[in-house]
Formats: C-alpha cells, sequence, structure tokens
C-alpha cells in the first residue's frame, strides 16, 4: 500500500486532520471538486494540465476508461465496491458524470479510501503499449513518485516526478525527496535493525515485542495512532462445508479463544483483547450493548454438544507461513484443543493460502485485519457484504447485504447509526468471524525524516524531507 499511494492518485483522497483522535477530511485529487447532484448522481471536475508519468494527458475519456475497467474486469478487486455505479458519462473533457443504481450518500467518502471504492488511476496509453501483463511490472500512474525498479519479494524503487501537480505550503513543487524505497520485511524485528542502523527511515508494523526497544532509542520516534489498530487473529471460518456450517459450532470456537491471554502473551504489554469483528469504538453505529464472545470453555461444551458434537471437533485451519502467524497459529491450536477443538495446522505461503482461501478451500482461516474509528461505516463493504475483495471468510448474508444498501441510502446520520449497529449485531450473532488482540497502529521514523504524513494510517512521502 506504501508503494501504491506514492505513484498513483484516485479522484478524492483522505487527509489527515488530528493523528491522535483519527479524525480525516475528503480532498480532491485528481478532482479538483464535485457535487452530489442528487441521490443517484455525483459529478467530478478535474485539474487541468495533470499528465501521467508517460506524459499523456489526465482527462474524462481516460478517467472513464479506469472507473469502467475497474467495475468490469474479472480480476479488478474494486468490481464489489463499484458493482453500484450504473454509468460513467463525460460531459466534456474535465468532467465526470457518475450514476448510480441506487442511493449512496457516502460515495465520495468511499471513493477517497484505497480499500473502499478509490480507483488508482492509471495510463491507457502506457497500458495498451505494453499489455497487461508488462504493465503490471512497470505501472505509470500521476502520483508524486514514479515507478523505477520492482525487486520481488524484495523492493519497489520509485524516483521523483517532476511533473507532479501539487505545491507544498513553501510554494516549491512536490515532491521534496528525490527518490523513496520500499521494502518487503515479512519479519518486524529484521525491519527494526535495520531502521535502528539507518538503513531504513520509516517501519510499519513495529513487533509489540520490540515496542520497549523503540522508545529506548533516541534516534527514533514513535507517530501512534490509538484510533486504528491491526487485529492479529481474525479468523474466518468456512460457513459453506463441514462443522462450520453450523451457528453453534462457530459460536463455540469464539467462546474457546482467551483473548486476555492472547493480548498478554503475544502482545508484550502493548496490545489489547478486542471482541467486535471490523466494528470499532467511534465508528458510527458501534454498539457496545452487543454481546461479546468471552473465553468460556463450559460454553464452548455446552455449545458443541447442541451441535452433537459432545466429544469435540477436529478441524483445520490455514496460516500464512510467516511471522507473528505462525506463532499465533500454535498459540491458537493449543487454545482451541484444550476445549474440545482439536486444530491441525495447515501452514502456505502467502498467495497459496489466498488462492486456497479464495476457492473455499479451508474449514477456518485467519489473517492480520486493518481496523479503525472508519470516516465512514460503508467502508465496511469490501469486508463484509457477499463476493466482496476482502471478505476472506467467503461468508453470505443478505441481511447484512441488504442493510448495507440501507445504510447507504439513509442520509439521516442518527438512523444510518441504528442500520450500522444491527449490521454489528448480525455478524457477531452469527459468528461469522472471531477476533483475538489489537495492536495500535504505529509508524517508527528515524527522527531525521521530517514531515512524513499519514492518511487512515498509510505514510505519505510526497511532502517528506531528510534533515541532514
Amino acid at each position: 500500500m506504501m508503494a501504491w499511494g506514492n505513484m498513483f492518485n484516485g479522484l478524492v483522497r483522505y487527509t489527515m486532520d488530528d493523528p491522535i483522535a483519527g479524525t480525516h477530511s475528503v480532498v480532491g485529487d485528481l478532482a479538483e471538486s464535485w457535487d452530489l447532484r442528487d441521490p443517484t448522481t455525483v459529478i467530478f471536475r478535474l485539474r487541468r494540465g495533470v499528465k501521467f508519468h508517460d506524459g499523456s494527458d489526465v482527462d474524462a475519456d481516460v478517467i472513464k476508461w479506469n472507473l469502467d475497467r475497474a467495475r468490469t474486469h474479472e480480476k479488478s478487486q474494486k468490481r464489489a465496491q463499484l458493482s453500484n455505479v450504473e454509468d460513467v458519462t463525460t460531459p466534456d473533457a474535465s468532467t465526470i458524470q457518475v450514476k448510480l443504481k441506487k442511493p449512496n450518500v457516502a460515495i465520495v467518502r468511499d471513493w477517497a479510501f484505497y480499500i473502499g471504492g478509490q480507483v488508482q488511476m492509471i495510463s491507457r496509453t502506457a497500458f495498451e503499449k505494453m499489455g497487461e501483463e508488462a504493465f503490471g511490472r512497470a505501472p505509470v500512474g500521476t502520483g508524486p513518485f514514479k515507478f523505477k525498479q520492482w525487486i520481488t519479494d524484495d523492493r519497489v524503487i520509485m524516483t521523483k516526478n517532476e511533473e507532479y501537480f501539487e505545491n507544498g505550503a513553501d510554494g516549491r513543487p512536490l515532491p521534496y525527496l528525490d527518490e523513496v524505497v520500499t521494502r518487503f520485511m515479512p519479519d518486524p524485528t529484521v525491519g527494526l535493525v535495520d531502521l535502528r542502523a539507518g538503513t531504513l527511515h520509516a517501519l510499519e508494523n513495529v513487533a509489540p515485542k520490540d515496542l520497549a526497544a523503540v522508545r529506548a532509542d533516541p534516534n527514533l520516534e514513535s507517530l501512534e495512532m490509538p484510533w486504528a489498530g491491526q487485529v492479529y487473529f481474525l479468523c474466518g471460518f468456512n460457513t459453506e462445508r463441514g462443522v462450520f456450517k453450523d451457528v453453534k459450532v462457530r459460536q463455540a470456537a469464539a467462546h474457546g479463544i482467551d483473548r486476555e491471554s492472547m493480548a498478554r502473551v503475544l502482545g508484550f504489554g502493548v496490545s489489547e483483547p478486542t471482541y467486535y469483528p471490523k466494528f470499532f469504538p467511534n465508528t458510527l453505529g458501534f454498539d457496545p450493548t452487543v454481546p461479546k464472545y468471552e473465553f468460556n470453555p463450559d460454553r464452548v461444551k455446552q455449545l458443541l454438544t447442541e451441535a452433537n458434537h459432545p466429544n469435540g471437533i477436529d478441524i483445520e485451519l490455514k496460516v500464512i507461513a510467516r511471522e507473528p502467524e505462525n506463532t499465533i497459529g500454535a498459540f491458537v491450536q493449543e487454545m482451541w484443543g484444550k476445549v474440545g477443538i482439536r486444530t491441525k495446522l495447515l501452514t502456505e505461503e502467502r498467495l497459496t493460502w489466498i488462492e486456497s482461501v479464495r476457492a473455499k478451500n479451508f474449514d477456518a482461516a485467519f489473517w492480520r485485519g486493518q481496523t479503525s474509528s472508519l470516516v465512514d461505516p460503508e467502508e465496511l463493504r469490501p469486508f463484509i457484504t457477499t463476493g466482496a475483495s476482502f471478505n476472506w471468510g467467503q461468508w453470505s448474508d443478505a441481511e447484512v447485504d441488504s442493510l448495507m444498501d440501507q445504510g447507504a441510502a439513509e442520509p439521516d446520520e442518527r438512523k444510518r447509526g441504528e442500520i450500522y449497529g444491527k449490521i454489528q449485531r448480525r455478524i457477531q450473532e452469527q459468528a461469522y468471524l472471531a477476533t483475538g488482540f489489537i495492536n495500535n497502529a504505529r509508524i517508527v521514523t528515524r527522527k531525521e525524516l521530517k514531515d512524513m504524513n499519514v492518511a487512515i494510517a498509510i505514510p505519505d512521502f510526497k511532502k517528506a524531507w531528510l534533515e541532514r
């Protein structure tokens, strides 16, 4: 996400207002303004004179091509989020009109969110010249940094876009840095070693066990974001086959998670148990009165007996072959085993895991999940609706889908909150997902890195500079 967010632009984006409170505002990106003409029509007016990194123009036709491709391409991760788009038209070279099938009062906020409906615009000229596969290895966008090199499973190198369309507060063209290198480092402890040595300047996802070392290092600063975090055990159950078709078995598994122990042992004193999947305090509609699945071995046994499994069950748990997933998987295996959920771990490389889960070839699978006090609950759509890109559990609930549509169409904020509260309760009652513990979001930087911004916890380097 760090690389893509610095090479591409959407029509609109979020900017951070308060890093402590987590408040964000929607601002123009490739669009300089927009207008909700009616409940199903939104007009975007484009910046003039913007060019892609290959020199081709950003105009209404290429934006329409991007939007149409994102909502129809069979491999698009945005198809579910853009399924409400009826048509995209271009009244003139600088105007995009989006017609929706159903009202969505949050469409502009959703299209500002990188995991939501935001489409990061690419050069049609470069795409058609290179072909889809080659373009994927050398993408061309409009962002403050241009693609230079991708070394698989190691790093992406980006260089300064001399033609970027924004200026800084000092009136100088952005970005200030000549080059940004983002590195793939599956072990955050290794990343911290490089950060302390000065070969890295910023590190996401610091391991809880390493936080004390970060705080003790005078050369490092930690940007704490208490309004967001990473759930280190977000588990989905296959509701279409095997024992987890039964809601009582899913509820038993949820009651079999000792979140307090997970947070204490695996979170090294800086993590907290979390009980509500995908819903976070201060999010519109969050309801703390929804019953929690607290650790209760007697309740596990009762539910399994009611589901005709008085002697327990045998399941397989899909684990991504990396840390901390390996350690978490072993912890869950032991924890569930003690309450009669005998668990075999199936460890797979990340891409294999993704293929297996999307093919519904699993009993239970877990992953890390970002969560935050969402700027709008519409942004939950990619995670909880039928067929959505990040609904890793692959579950489908017509009531949840309907409530999401109702929430999108409701202009009254209080009524919207009530609708989303019903969604939270429905997901919890059906135990589609189970949670473990959460580590508050933080990005650790070296002190010489100045003015790095974040938007929804993603680093933005266009205003960053290094103090020498």
